[in-house]
């Protein structure tokens, strides 16, 4: 009775696992949070917490690996402490004899992927009724696994496609500003700020619905989405900074800068926890800025870089492996 008990919650457990993380927008369930996390932080740990691994980049597809070897284990185990819970609850097709143990997981394997060897078969017309549900449970159950491949790659998609935008217009935020900067406004990073904010609103709920997306990883900062994030975000800080005398569109500003927001709450509230470690300090390279004759008001923006937000960026930036030089620049390159 124990056997049958434990069989039938593991099962329930495991289905609420698998219909919440591939049905629902609200995120994984228990069981795939929890793989993720321990996957990702064993390859986190192995690498060194340093981005820059190459070891990361292979994260995401061992996640995707692991919650669906999970889900398939947890149904394989479940269905067979069921059928264990009595000795005689399978048969050999043949002799009639009762099945052992092995036998009896063999059995509930191959009803779980609805091959019907036969065999084997259940020995009385309840256990009968159990094979033909966990055939069908096990046949609807797996393919929802597998198909929840194709939206997960999808999302992952367009997060290397969002880093790949904020990346191609600069390097870093200074690099940005300058190439926004037209000597009077900076209308072409507007132009660009409505197609930012679409695919960042979009990879926030990507997020949402699929968390896993966070184990991929790409091991060159500009083609990553978290110094991305924190690139956007320091251009944004640096607008606010600009003085009052250069137009700016406001209503593009703030709905780019709304999207951001919640982004980065979402990462709050989902990864992160209490933000306890402070940002290290660095001095970005502003000549560029200055050269390009852009009224930045420099208190103001020091002040910025002690901010809550950038403690937030700061934070996140480590959980995936870099640092603020990776944003700004390393000092060979500031030098440079």
């Amino acid at each position: 009775m124990a056997f049958l008990i434990l069989g039938i919650v593991l099962f329930l457990a495991t289905v609420l696992d698998v219909t919440k993380t591939t049905l629902s927008t609200r995120g994984g369930g228990t069981l795939t949070n929890g793989v993720s996390r321990l996957v990702w932080c064993c390859f986190f740990q192995a690498a060194g917490r340093r981005g820059e691994s190459r070891l990361l980049e292979y994260a995401g597809q061992c996640v995707l690996v692991s919650v669906l070897l999970l889900w398939i284990g947890c149904l394989w185990l479940s269905l067979f402490l069921m059928f264990a819970s009595h000795p005689g609850s399978v048969q050999n097709g043949t002799t009639k004899v009762a099945a052992d143990l092995w036998e009896t997981f063999y059995y509930a394997g191959f009803t779980l992927s609805t091959l019907g060897v036969g065999d084997y078969s259940a020995a009385g017309d309840g256990w009968r009724v159990l094979t033909s549900a966990a055939a069908f449970c096990g046949l609807t159950l797996i393919t929802a696994a597998i198909t929840y491949i194709v939206p997960v790659l999808s999302a992952v998609s367009l997060q290397n496609q969002l880093s790949l935008l904020i990346s191609s217009m600069g390097r870093t935020p200074q690099e940005i500003l300058v190439n926004s900067w037209n000597g009077s406004d900076f209308s072409s990073f507007y132009d660009s700020a409505t197609d930012i904010r679409q695919m960042l609103v979009e990879h926030t709920l990507n997020h949402h619905a699929y968390p896993v997306i966070r184990c991929f990883h790409n091991s060159r900062a500009e083609k990553n989405i978290v110094p991305a994030i924190a690139n956007l975000a320091e251009v944004l800080r640096l607008l606010d900074c600009v003085g009052s005398q250069v137009p700016q569109d406001r209503l593009k500003r703030r709905m780019l800068g709304e999207a951001l927001e919640q982004h980065l709450e979402m990462q709050r509230s989902n990864y992160l926890g209490g933000i306890t470690s402070q940002p290290e300090p660095v001095e970005p390279d502003m000549t560029s800025v200055t050269d390009a004759d852009i009224p930045l008001d420099r208190i103001a923006e020091r002040q910025g870089r002690a901010d809550e937000r950038h403690a937030l960026l700061h934070a996140l930036l480590g959980a995936d492996g870099w640092q603020w030089q990776h944003v700004y620049g390393h000092q060979s390159e500031r030098s440079a």
